[in-house]
């Protein structure tokens, strides 16, 4: 029996729909193609996505940051919040200054930007190397499918933006080497870049252009190229320096070491669980770039210098390895860098592969357009479900009818309703269960609900349950009277 591999390499579909892609890349302007994909796919969610995971931080520094001038040492409300540098919320609340307030979309804005920058990022890297428009269109579209970027596409962490920034640097870097040299400018260009990206989530992850390109530079005996890549780092350090030195306290050193992973506080998975979440995270891009690297082995067309297939590849898995096996273990996220390089190695794979095997590049095709008919489909869905996409935004409504019918500061213990009370107007404070006991009304409260049953107890005469909130009911509203 003809066994379905042999069938598929006989068949006309696979030309067909590799054709069909090549048409498609080629009749309209790619470049519009790149903004109406990003459109389509993460411009409503700016709008109709609550906040949810650990947004609120992000959100809660940056409103924090405007409502008390708190914007060197970042609080979150009134609790100092030191654990790394905080870019982000910087930013967003820099695009909020003018409105008096952070908003759901001036929150969101700074980040489905960096995503338009990250498709475009690939898509002229492709080009640059000889990669033609359907297989840059094909890099571009793997980063939009891939279900890490899918979750982050307006996601407020610092995951996206750094990711994009350390692959900029990167492509300045190698359009420098490209030319024969890189100038003075251009290092102190990367190195500003690089002080960016760490000024978004402290200095470890600079280590993927750091070990990358190092590695590369070392391997090449690209000697002329150390001076500048000092000076680099240099740069990068020197505010990230600054502000540690300028913030710090006896004792935070403590908070950093846990934050750094040097003493984690929680642990992650081990390699053989990490690897394979990592895998199921970056499908489709981590199986092209894997069908590139074993089809480089072979002999036929490729459009990349082996000096450029080898410099991203270092930036790729040089980092990752060491991230693999740090103590403590890891998360997806911290993978998200690589993810970039290897929609790159996917491009060349549609490149190299398209005319020889059209049957592998249909498939990663088919499975690419899965991915990104799923990310179309959850977009269009967000304003037709309210209590699916905005449950956060929809129970602070709540709170603050509430509120402003009966005003009064608003309490909280820990991250307590974390992407809820962001939303909230008004004063909004951090305090402990014992302080709670001390506070005069009139006041709010949002606390556990074990938490509040046990100040209840302690003060029964002026205290008193309003409502639950959270989706699990997980917390409770409380009125304290004068």
């Amino acid at each position: 029996m003809t066994s379905l591999a042999a069938r598929l390499r006989t068949s006309a579909i696979p030309e067909r729909i590799v054709g069909t892609w090549n048409i498609l890349a080629t009749r309209w302007n790619p470049l519009a193609l790149i903004v109406i994909a990003w459109a389509a796919l993460a411009v409503p969610l700016v709008f109709f996505r609550g906040y949810n995971s650990d947004e609120g931080l992000a959100v809660s520094i940056a409103r924090t940051a405007l409502e008390d001038g708190d914007w060197f040492i970042p609080h979150m409300f009134n609790v100092r919040w030191i654990e790394r540098p905080t870019l982000l919320s910087w930013i967003i609340a820099a695009i909020s200054e003018p409105f008096g307030h952070v908003s759901q979309i001036t929150a969101r804005l700074p980040i489905v930007l960096f995503l338009l920058f990250g498709c475009l990022l690939i898509y002229f890297l492709l080009r640059k190397v000889g990669a033609g428009v359907a297989a840059a269109l094909f890099g571009t579209a793997l980063f939009l499918a891939c279900p890490l970027v899918m979750r982050a596409y307006v996601m407020i962490t610092a995951d996206m933006p750094l990711a994009v920034l350390l692959f900029f640097a990167f492509v300045l870097w190698w359009d420098g080497t490209a030319k024969g040299s890189i100038g003075l400018g251009r290092w102190t260009a990367i190195g500003i870049v690089l002080a960016f990206a760490g000024l978004l989530k402290g200095p470890q992850p600079v280590a993927y252009f750091a070990l990358g390109v190092g590695v590369f530079v070392l391997g090449s005996r690209s000697w002329r190229q150390l001076p500048g890549l000092i000076l680099a780092g240099l740069i990068c350090a020197a505010p990230l320096a600054l502000w540690y030195a300028a913030i710090y306290r006896p004792g935070d050193e403590a908070e950093w070491a846990a934050f750094m992973r040097v003493r984690p506080h929680v642990v992650f998975s081990g390699p053989l669980m990490a690897s394979l979440r990592l895998l199921r995270e970056t499908v489709p891009a981590a199986l092209c770039a894997a069908v590139y690297l074993v089809a480089r082995g072979f002999r036929g067309r490729d459009t990349a210098p082996a000096a450029f297939v080898a410099a991203l590849a270092c930036y790729a898995f040089i980092a990752p390895l060491f991230v693999l096996f740090w103590p403590g273990g890891s998360a997806p996220r911290y993978y998200f860098p690589m993810v970039l390089p290897l929609c790159v190695f996917g491009g060349l794979a549609y490149d190299r592969l398209a005319a020889r095997r059209p049957e592998i590049v249909a498939t990663m095709l088919l499975l690419t357009a899965a991915f990104l008919v799923y990310a179309l489909g959850y977009a269009i869905a967000s304003p037709l479900l309210p209590m699916r996409f905005r449950p956060t935004e929809i129970e602070a409504a709540r709170i603050a009818q509430l509120v402003q019918a009966a005003p009064g500061p608003i309490y909280r213990t820990g991250d307590t309703a974390l992407n809820v009370l962001p939303y909230v107007p008004g004063r909004i404070l951090n305090a402990t269960p014992d302080e709670l006991g001390a506070v005069s009304g009139p006041a709010w409260m949002v606390l556990p609900a074990a938490e509040a049953e046990a100040l209840l107890a302690r003060r029964p005469d002026k205290l008193h349950v309003v409502m639950p909130v959270g989706e699990a009911q997980q917390w409770r509203l409380l009125r304290l009277d004068p």
